[in-house]
C-alpha cells in the first residue's frame, strides 16, 4: 500500500503560519537582562536542564493565554505541539513537570530580575513614544490570596509578608471585602500602562503606599521620569501626600476633596474645595506665576452677581486680584483651580488605572493567581505586567508598518 508523504515538515509550517498574538509577546520581551542572569556555565558539569528561556516564555504564556494553574499548561504544551514550539521548545523536546516549573519560580521569586525587565521594557516604550508619562494615576486593586483564609486574631503582627483582610468600594460603591493582597500601580494616563507597582498586605491603606510609590518610580528610573500631575481618587486625600508631591516630587496632586464627616469646611472655602471670597463665591483663577496664583474677582469676571458690587472688596475697576501660593496650602491652593474644567479634564484621566487593572485581569490573569507568599506572586504580576507592555510595544510596530504601508 503506497504511503503518501507530507508536503511540509512541521517546522516549515510552524514558520509559515500566521503570528499569534502569544508570539507577538513573546518576540517583544526584552531577554538581554535575563540572558545575564541565567549565563551559560561551559564549566558546570551533569545535566543541561531545561533552557531558562522556555521556562520563562512559558510562564509568560500562562498569563497571556490566561491558563488557570501549573497543571493546566503542562497539559496544554503535551497536547499542542504547535503551542509548545511557540515557547521555544522543539516539537519532541521532553515537557517540563509541574515540579520544574515550580522550582524555576521560587528561583525568580528570590530575585528583582523579572521586574528589572519590566523597567527595561517601560524606558523602551518611552523611548518610542508610547508612554508619555506626563500625567499619572495612583490607585490599588485587590488580589486573593492562593491561602485559605485565617481570622485576623491568628494574623502575626507586623509581617508585611503575610496576607491579611482589606477592604474598600468597588465601581459601583459597593463595599467589598477580600484576604489577600493588594497591588498598588502607577499608570501612564495616556497609554494605561503600569511604569511602577507595589504589592502589600490587604490591610495597608491605599494613602500610606503613595508617597512610596512615588518615590520607587522616581528611584527605578533615576528621576527620569517626572510626572506633572499625580491623579488619584479621594481615598488618598491627606495634606502629607499633597505636601510631598509639591515639595518632593514637584508636581500637582489632583485629588477630590475628602472632608471625612467634617461639617463645614474651614474659613474662605467652600465644600467643593475651593477658594471663595467674603460672599462665598468662588475666586476665578487668574493664571499661575512659578507658584503663585492669581485670585480674581468673581463678580469683576462675571461669573456671579455679588449684591455687593466689585467696589465693596476694591476700588480698582478691574476687582479685587488676591495672591496665594501652592507651597501655603498644596491641598486646597492648587493649578488648575479645583472645581474649574481644567481639574475636572485632568480627574477624569484617573479612570485609566482602573482600565488598566481590568485590562491585567481580564487579559493577562492578573486575577487568577494560584500561588502562595508574597514574593510568588510577586512573580505572576511581574510576568503579567511584562506581557502587558510586550503587548503594547506589539501593537505600537503594528500599527506603524501599517502606516509605512
Amino acid at each position: 500500500m503506497y504511503r503518501q508523504q507530507s508536503l511540509i515538515t512541521l517546522d516549515q509550517f510552524y514558520e509559515w503560519k500566521p503570528l499569534t498574538k502569544l508570539e507577538a509577546i513573546l518576540s517583544f520581551i526584552d531577554y538581554t537582562l535575563l540572558e545575564q542572569f541565567f549565563c551559560y556555565d561551559p564549566h558546570k558539569r551533569g545535566p543541561k536542564g531545561y533552557s531558562w528561556k522556555c521556562l520563562f516564555t512559558a510562564l509568560i504564556a500562562m498569563q497571556a493565554e490566561q491558563i488557570t494553574t501549573i497543571k493546566s499548561l503542562v497539559q496544554r504544551m503535551k497536547s499542542d505541539p504547535v503551542f509548545k514550539r511557540s515557547l521555544g521548545f522543539d516539537y519532541f523536546d521532553k515537557t517540563p513537570s509541574e515540579a520544574t516549573l515550580n522550582r524555576f519560580i521560587n528561583l525568580l521569586a528570590g530575585t528583582d530580575i523579572l521586574e528589572k525587565t519590566f523597567r527595561k521594557m517601560i524606558c523602551s516604550a518611552r523611548k518610542l513614544g508610547i508612554i508619555d508619562a506626563s500625567n499619572v494615576a495612583i490607585d490599588a486593586s485587590k488580589l486573593t490570596a492562593y491561602e485559605h483564609s485565617v481570622p485576623k486574631s491568628r494574623i502575626p503582627e507586623n509581617n508585611p509578608t503575610f496576607p491579611n483582610w482589606g477592604g474598600k468600594l468597588d465601581t459601583n460603591g459597593n463595599f467589598i471585602k477580600w484576604f489577600g493582597w493588594k497591588m498598588h500601580a502607577l499608570v501612564d494616563t495616556i497609554s494605561g500602562i503600569p511604569i511602577s507597582y507595589i504589592i502589600t498586605p490587604a490591610n495597608i491603606a491605599d494613602m500610606d503606599v503613595a508617597e512610596n510609590l512615588i518615590q520607587k518610580m522616581m528611584d527605578d528610573y533615576d528621576e527620569e521620569i517626572h510626572p506633572k500631575y499625580y491623579m488619584m481618587d479621594a481615598g488618598y486625600d491627606k495634606p502629607k501626600l499633597y505636601d510631598a508631591i509639591h515639595t518632593k516630587f514637584h508636581g500637582q496632586a489632583i485629588i477630590p476633596i475628602n472632608w471625612r464627616n467634617t461639617k463645614t469646611p474651614p474659613e474662605g472655602m467652600n465644600m467643593e474645595g475651593q477658594l471663595v471670597c467674603a460672599m462665598n463665591y468662588p475666586y476665578v483663577y487668574g493664571g499661575n506665576d512659578n507658584g503663585t496664583i492669581r485670585l480674581l474677582c468673581p463678580h469683576a469676571c462675571g461669573k456671579c452677581d455679588c449684591p455687593m458690587g466689585s467696589a465693596w472688596c476694591s476700588s480698582a475697576a478691574s476687582g479685587y486680584v488676591g495672591k496665594v501660593k501652592i507651597e501655603d496650602d498644596p491641598r486646597f491652593i492648587t493649578a488648575p483651580f479645583r472645581g474649574t474644567p481644567a481639574f475636572e479634564k485632568l480627574y477624569n484621566q484617573r479612570t485609566s488605572v482602573e482600565r488598566t487593572f481590568g485590562d491585567l485581569k481580564d487579559n493577562y490573569n492578573l486575577d487568577n493567581i494560584r500561588v502562595s507568599k508574597m514574593e510568588r506572586v510577586k512573580v505572576f504580576m511581574d510576568l503579567s505586567c511584562i506581557a502587558l507592555v510586550a503587548s503594547r510595544l506589539s501593537d505600537a510596530a503594528g500599527k506603524n508598518k501599517s502606516k509605512a504601508a
